[in-house]
């Protein structure tokens, strides 16, 4: 057999164990040329942010309740950031792609994705690209009974405050709480110490996104940190795991800004900017216990 047949066999078994990641990719490809390329059925971004913005949360999302509106302009700024976010991931998933086919880029690997093969990347990047663009369709923000609420993600109104920049990330706050048993004061505390609610936050040392979590860390996490949603569900499973090591706040704080390590050999007391974070972050869980008390009770 010549060398040429063989290496043709070779890959016609190799396309046919891969047939169903070649078809994800090819449809991918598809889907973004006729997005962003193709000039005939390229959207009007700010016309498509208009219309989504100017209608009613549909009843399969959730009812529409007496006195509810939309609050066009929030809604319309909300739409904006989710579509920049959907482009940024939708980047990712072209690099992706090119990687899997062998095209060389320009663009640096990114430390925070670790090890991952460009298979998993793929399929991690297209799933977070997914969510964001659903997201953009069917979220919207609506007054109601006074409060500014966001709606589309799940069954029932969740107050959010979009002028904070720490609550306007409520609603993933109040998730990762829930999944990791913390107060979400806590976390919101967390997240106004390290970034002040700054995503794209990246410290002197490289400390990322707005838990400030380090590359390691959030290879460690499997989160990537320059996602809002996964970097607030990280810093929560991290917090989690201090809180477990080490059995009080305090000394689970200490760990969070400057390592377990320095916890354990009893160093971090040593440290003024941790001595500074272990006292400052507990004043800041007070403040959002007030604020999540307040909404509760509306």
């Amino acid at each position: 057999m010549s060398v040429a047949l063989r290496d043709k066999k070779i890959f016609l078994m190799f396309f046919k164990r891969q047939r169903g990641k070649f078809m994800t990719a090819g449809i991918w490809l598809i889907v973004i040329y006729f997005l962003f390329y193709c000039p005939a059925t390229r959207p009007t971004w700010e016309g498509l942010i208009d219309v989504l913005s100017n209608r009613n949360p549909p009843s399969w999302l959730i009812a529409t309740q007496p006195g509810q509106e939309t609050n066009v302009l929030q809604t319309k700024i909300y739409k904006r950031q989710k579509l920049a976010q959907f482009k940024i991931k939708t980047n990712f998933v072209v690099q992706d792609i090119k990687a899997i086919v062998g095209v060389k880029t320009d663009n640096p690997a990114d430390p925070a994705k670790g090890n991952r093969t460009p298979w998993e990347k793929l399929k991690v990047d297209v799933a977070a690209a997914g969510n964001t663009f659903a997201d953009f369709w069917s979220v919207s923000i609506v007054t109601y009974q006074g409060q500014t609420m966001i709606v589309g993600e799940s069954s029932q109104f969740q107050p959010i405050n979009l002028n904070d920049r720490v609550l306007r990330w409520q609603k993933e706050i109040e998730v990762a709480a829930k999944k990791y048993s913390l107060e979400p004061s806590l976390i919101a505390a967390v997240i106004e110490q390290e970034s002040g609610g700054d995503p794209d936050a990246v410290s002197p040392v490289g400390a990322l996104g707005l838990m400030q979590l380090m590359p390691s860390t959030a290879i460690f996490l499997n989160v990537d940190p320059y996602d809002p949603t996964q970097c607030i569900e990280g810093g929560a499973h991290y917090l989690q795991m201090q809180l477990k090591e080490f059995g009080n706040i305090p000394e689970a704080l200490a760990a969070y800004n400057a390592g377990p390590s320095n916890v354990k050999n009893n160093s971090w007391s040593n440290i003024p900017e941790t001595l500074n974070y272990v006292q400052r972050v507990p004043q800041l869980i007070l403040k959002y216990e007030r604020i999540w008390n307040e909404n509760r009770s509306h």
